[in-house]
């Protein structure tokens, strides 16, 4: 499970997604994008674990994917009726970038689970 690069990119996903779910614990308005960042990460230390089952650790991911998308809607919702920056992010759209990261991380972990499912199925046709 360990050795595989794509648990390197879930782990990572789920850390940032866990890591910046609590810091935005501390910004009252922003509870949707708290526990949206709180199930991404979440569901990236599920599939993390599904690693027996590549079919289901895929949907998982694209589930996530889906899930990223819907807090970037919530962040340009919010950045749009805002007037200025947060309380310790002083540019307006930087936190943007974490759920992009993520997308990026789940895209790379989905890569190499189809390489992996590939590699398997290649080696079952010669037995």
């Amino acid at each position: 499970m360990i050795q595989r690069i794509q648990s390197i990119y879930l782990s990572l996903t789920g850390i940032i997604g866990l890591v910046v779910g609590y810091i935005t614990d501390f910004i009252p308005d922003e509870l949707t994008d708290m526990l949206l960042l709180f199930m991404i990460g979440l569901l990236a230390f599920v599939s993390l674990f599904c690693f027996k089952s590549r079919g289901v650790q895929r949907k998982i991911n694209y589930l996530n994917i889906i899930i990223n998308v819907v807090l970037i809607g919530f962040m340009v919702y919010d950045l749009l009726n805002s007037s200025g920056g947060r309380n310790f992010l002083p540019e307006k759209g930087v936190e943007l970038l974490v759920p992009v990261l993520l997308i990026i991380l789940l895209a790379m972990a989905n890569k190499y689970i189809n390489k992996d499912d590939k590699l398997v199925k290649s080696v079952d046709r010669f037995r």
